[in-house]
């Protein structure tokens, strides 16, 4: 036995794991966030694409300042109930009943979850038509509500989207179900079907010439028929699961186990409607200049890729980890996939921020510099980009480090760390804002994540013990690496021309990224850092595995 496993072996609270024990948490939440990010890029890349379409048709003023305000109340509401309080709770609850009880029991409870989401959610969608014109006056800047003149047009929008909370509960209920049976590339995939029919019906808008206020409510009828199909793309592979739909809704939320998905969604909820406070006071912030809250939802679209692709993956990896290894008891285990799982998200997230950082301004120009988006709106946005890029660290942890405390029903422990979150980012918004604007709406968000992650990693320390020498030189390689990849990033754009032709952008934008890459995966190689190597392997294996 060697030394470092009989330390292992010696510690209860496994502050030092062997390295086996680590390489092969580090590879199960490889191979699963493999799959998972391979799904994503596929979305994030249209979504890309469809926002460079909703940028042609509506520009980045009041128009598109509309649609992100009716976009947001239900999109608010589906992160607070579906996304992230709904799926924090079910998925452990469901893997653990799948554990104790077998698939029978496991599809009874998708079975009520589904019908007693359709119930109420259904509830809700009513409550939002009905209360449009109130929300609408609540979220936006008097300056929008009074003196754009599109109030009554974001009004129609709230009304036309609200349906769309029902769809993507419903599609969130089937992708936790489907990751608890391990089938992760299906409901990855299929936010990109949405991406895919926005930009198919947003060239057509440009191609028979409807733009400004006529392109609004097609494209809103887009973003409907998007939710709805991501939620009925998914029935195909969970009946190939073993799923048999029931109407079973639990009217009183009094059975055993939907009442613990509703005991554990309790804090959860408490703790993301704090966040979401925030949100709401820095749209009310930012509508209060022409533009202000496009400008920050297209920087923010880019900042959304990398967390999408490294955050969003390895914690629905972790998620279901985590859920397993909860519901066995094997304590010791679940904090060494946490370590892992951490440090395999940094060595992808750092060197995105450090590549967004770089080359905001030139992403900008060649994503959303068409149409009714001009030059300075895309300069503008590029410099948002930089105020947003640390975030992607910050942001792509904290999806990794709450889920292992869903996984324990430890729900409380996410909700303090919103609610630190909430309290930097106002203090950090209401300092910056009357100075920087939006950009400093954006330095407050990532203030936000910093906080909350804090607050996730000293509650981690204290359960898991303290990471070890070993982990901060692994941290301390991976800031070196990212910080190289950055210069080299921003080095190579430098040397590329500066021009407003679709050739000089992409060039300027594409050819950094290439640049900033090898040099990182070469620095990291150099440096020998194993998150990279469990990351190359996990492609060697996957190609080996397509040859075959």
């Amino acid at each position: 036995m060697t030394k470092e496993t009989s330390r292992s072996a010696e510690d209860p609270n496994g502050s030092l794991e062997s390295s086996e024990s680590a390489g092969s948490a580090r590879s199960a939440v490889s191979r699963t966030a493999g799959v998972v990010a391979a799904a994503t890029m596929v979305s994030r890349v249209f979504g890309l694409v469809r926002d460079a379409v909703r940028a042609a048709l509506v520009g980045a003023r009041s128009l598109s300042d509309a649609l992100n305000v009716a976009f947001k109340i239900p999109n608010l509401l589906r992160d607070l109930f579906a996304e992230g309080a709904f799926s924090g709770a079910f998925v452990p609850t469901l893997a653990a009943v799948r554990e104790r009880e077998g698939d029978d029991a496991a599809w009874q409870l998708f079975n009520r979850v589904w019908s007693t989401l359709t119930v109420y959610v259904g509830f809700v969608v009513v409550l939002l038509i009905v209360g449009a014109p109130t929300l609408v006056e609540w979220i936006a800047s008097y300056r929008f509500v009074h003196d754009s003149g599109y109030f009554d047009l974001t009004v129609l929008l709230v009304r036309l989207l609200a349906p769309f909370l029902l769809f993507i509960s419903l599609a969130v209920a089937a992708m936790g179900a489907l990751n608890v049976w391990g089938r992760f590339f299906v409901p990855a995939l299929v936010p990109a079907l949405q991406n895919v029919l926005l930009v198919g019906g947003g060239v057509l808008l440009l191609t028979i010439g409807w733009a400004d206020a006529e392109a609004a409510v097609p494209w809103a009828v887009l973003l409907l028929a998007g939710g709805f199909v991501q939620c009925a793309a998914q029935i195909p592979a969970l009946r190939r699961a073993g799923w048999r739909p029931r109407w079973q809704p639990d009217w009183r939320l009094a059975e055993g186990s939907v009442r613990e998905i509703v005991r554990r969604m309790g804090p959860v909820v408490g703790g993301m409607a704090a966040a979401h406070i925030c949100i709401l006071i820095n749209t009310k912030l930012a509508t209060r200049v022409e533009g202000g809250d496009s400008n920050l939802y297209y920087a923010f679209r880019l900042v959304h890729l990398p967390v999408g692709l490294v955050g969003v993956a390895v914690g629905t990896a972790f998620l279901a980890q985590a859920s397993k290894l909860a519901a066995r008891g094997q304590r010791q285990e679940l904090g060494n996939t946490l370590r892992e799982s951490l440090l395999v998200c940094t060595a992808l997230a750092a060197p995105a921020a450090a590549g967004l950082w770089a080359l905001g301004e030139p992403l900008a120009r060649l994503l959303f510099e068409w149409g009714r988006l001009d030059a300075d709106q895309s300069r503008a946005i590029g410099t948002t980009i930089r105020y947003y890029a640390p975030a992607v660290v910050f942001y792509s942890a904290v999806k990794v480090a709450a889920p292992g405390f869903y996984a324990q029903g430890r729900v409380r422990i996410p909700l303090y760390a919103s609610l630190t979150a909430v309290a930097a980012n106002l203090v950090v918004a209401f300092s910056l804002e009357p100075t920087l604007r939006h950009r400093g709406l954006a330095l407050a968000i990532g203030a936000g994540q910093a906080a909350n992650l804090a607050v996730l990693l000293a509650v981690a320390k204290k359960d898991f013990g303290s990471m070890s020498a070993r982990t901060g030189g692994r941290l301390a390689k991976i800031a070196l690496a990212s910080g190289l990849c950055g210069a080299a990033a921003w080095g190579a754009a430098r040397l590329c021309p500066d021009s407003a032709s679709v050739a000089a952008r992409a060039a300027r934008a594409l050819l950094p990224v290439g640049a900033g890459a090898a040099v990182y995966f070469g620095a990291a190689t150099w440096l020998r850092c194993p998150e990279i190597k469990a990351i190359a392997d996990l492609f060697r294996r996957r190609r080996g595995g397509a040859r075959r």
